[in-house]
């Protein structure tokens, strides 16, 4: 029987052969069994992108166990495939993190658009209400006016020349005006009730002094002529001092109602009385006279506002036209010639049928006005008005020539305006 191992038998070659297969096999294969057993455990969360390792139980021997060292190539193969996973994931977290940022900022731009949108939501709410609901005010105005008669003549100065007519110099009054009531409320009526006072007198002195009537020339307060020659006034005047007053009083007693949005609408019914004196001290005697109108009727009103693009301003504007039935009254007495003459005084007609004149009103109102808070506002406005038919007491007369004489003239038929500025205050609840 041979033996199985000779001498120069070539098995521990083939046996180291094989040995040699194996061990650089497994060096080799090493690297990349290490590389993904890494990327396999290391998990990335999808929404924080926070990255979790885990660690299997088993974990593969290491060559070092049997001795072997691994190739500085080979090492720095898996170096790089680590680098590369970690680059991956890192990349991950930022892009992860960034869309989170932009979605917490779409989150918040979106919670302070609904904020607004709840808030425009509720405020349209309160207005709504509040449309729906009536608002009462009261306003008090300081109204600033200057009187306009149509004859404003204190007395009548014929010189060598011609013939000049000093008139009295009305300059803006206070006089206070007052309202209140409550505006309507959608789809219905509201009303308001408003009063105007006014009561002014202006006097002015002539003589040579201070050159009105100079030496040699002379006055005249002429109502009635016969002839050319003064019947009621006085004649031949160089020194006298001469007045005039008026007093107004005026109710408006009204319906509102909203139009359109910038729109409201009035109707209702205004008295009206206006008192006009005139009074002449003189040192060729006096002279009185007194006009006087009463009416009611009916007035109409409209008021435009318009909103400002600046905050809490808006222009407005009031325009009224009323017709006004009653009477009038006109008188003067003089104690020069000692004759009274009137106009009106007797009527022997019923009261309810007293009635004989109709005397025509028109106002007009521009202003802007400022609201500090949704309860109180202030306003200022340029007004005028203008009552057509109330008579006046002023000298009427106006010489004709030297040849005519003087030559009077009606002062029942006269008209009366004022012009000026109001400066008002509201409250509003």
């Amino acid at each position: 029987m041979k033996p199985l191992v000779t001498a120069g038998s070539n098995t521990p070659r083939v046996f180291s052969f094989i040995a040699c297969v194996l061990v650089s096999s497994f060096f080799y294969s090493y690297p990349e069994y290490v590389a993904a057993q890494q990327l396999e455990v290391t998990e990335i969360d999808p929404l924080f992108g926070n990255g979790t390792s885990s660690t299997k139980s088993s974990a593969p021997m290491s060559p070092a166990a049997f001795g072997i060292t691994k190739p500085a190539s080979t090492s720095a193969e898996a170096t790089s495939l680590v680098q590369v996973g970690s680059t991956q994931d890192t990349s991950s977290e930022v892009d992860i993190w960034t869309q989170v940022s932009e979605l917490r900022s779409r989150l918040q731009a979106q919670e302070y658009e609904l904020s607004s949108l709840r808030k425009n939501s509720s405020h349209s709410m309160d207005s709504s209400q509040r449309d729906n609901l009536p608002n009462w005010f009261v306003t008090y105005e300081n109204v600033l006016v200057a009187p306009m008669q149509q004859n404003s003549t204190g007395v009548i100065v014929q010189t060598a020349t011609g013939y000049s007519h000093v008139g009295f110099p009305w300059e803006l009054t206070y006089s206070p005006r007052v309202q209140f009531g409550s505006e309507a409320a959608r789809d219905s009526l509201g009303w308001r009730v408003r009063f105007w006072e006014f009561n002014d007198s202006e006097s002015f002195t002539a003589n040579n002094a201070n050159g009105l009537i100079p030496t040699g020339d002379e006055g005249t307060v002429g109502y009635l002529s016969e002839f050319g020659d003064i019947t009621t006034g006085l004649a031949f005047i160089e020194e006298g001092t001469f007045r005039s007053s008026i007093r107004t009083d005026v109710i408006d007693v009204e319906l509102q109602r909203n139009v359109a949005k910038p729109l409201d609408f009035y109707a209702g019914l205004r008295y009206a009385k206006i008192v006009q004196s005139y009074n002449a001290v003189t040192d060729q005697g006096s002279a009185n006279a007194q006009s006087e109108f009463r009416g009611i009727g009916p007035t109409v009103a409209m008021r435009l506002t318009h909103t400002l693009p600046l905050e809490r301003l808006s222009l407005f504007a009031n325009l009224r036209g009323s017709m006004l039935f009653g009477g009038k009254s006109f008188s003067v007495v003089d104690d020069a010639n000692n004759v009274t003459q009137s106009v009106g005084d007797i009527d022997l007609r019923s009261g309810s049928d007293s009635a004989d004149t109709l005397a025509g009103n028109a106002e007009v109102q521009l202003g802007i006005r400022y609201a500090p808070a949704d309860c109180f506002n202030i306003s200022v406005a340029i007004e005028s008005q203008h009552y057509a038919n109330v008579g006046g007491p002023n000298p009427t007369a106006v010489f004709t020539g030297a040849d005519g004489g003087i030559n009077g003239d009606g002062p029942i038929d006269d008209s009366l305006g004022f012009l000026g500025l109001s400066v008002g205050a509201e409250l509003r609840w």
